[in-house]
């Protein structure tokens, strides 16, 4: 799903990026299983929602990203194999875009919510999911 950015700077708001993710209905089947994804989802400043402010540029993660899928395939592994298809076909079609993340980081587990950004439109690409993040492992973000 693609939004067009309302403010045209480098940085991106959270709250562009919380419109963004619930506007796409990308965790709508994980909300249904999750009750504390749920109660994350309510507003854009719960402490447990980590948006990170340096993206990546799309083409430096691509390579690792195609490895990590080939590897996945190999291996017979469908956790987040769809989700890191998705990124590598957003990455392919647009390898000078931007990838953020954002994390919903729940009790029992974590939802990573891929973005990008190509010019002024913000994209949300896929979710990656696995355990609990320790607040200690989840880096700088902004709040």
């Amino acid at each position: 799903m693609v939004f067009e950015l309302v403010e045209r700077m480098d940085k991106i708001s959270n709250q562009e990026f919380f419109s963004a993710i619930l506007a796409s209905n990308i965790l709508d089947p994980f909300v249904e299983r999750d009750p504390d994804l749920a109660e994350l989802t309510k507003t854009p400043d719960h402490l447990d929602i980590h948006y990170y402010e340096t993206p990546a540029l799309a083409k430096e993660l691509g390579p690792t990203l195609k490895r990590r899928l080939e590897v996945l395939a190999a291996k017979n592994i469908s956790h987040n194999f769809e989700a890191a298809k998705q990124l590598v076909s957003f990455i392919e079609d647009h390898p000078d875009s931007l990838i953020y993340n954002v994390t919903f980081n729940c009790q029992k587990q974590h939802y990573g919510v891929r973005c990008g950004r190509v010019q002024d439109q913000l994209h949300v690409i896929c979710v990656m999911t696995g355990g609990r993040i320790p607040d200690a492992l989840l880096g700088e973000s902004t709040k």
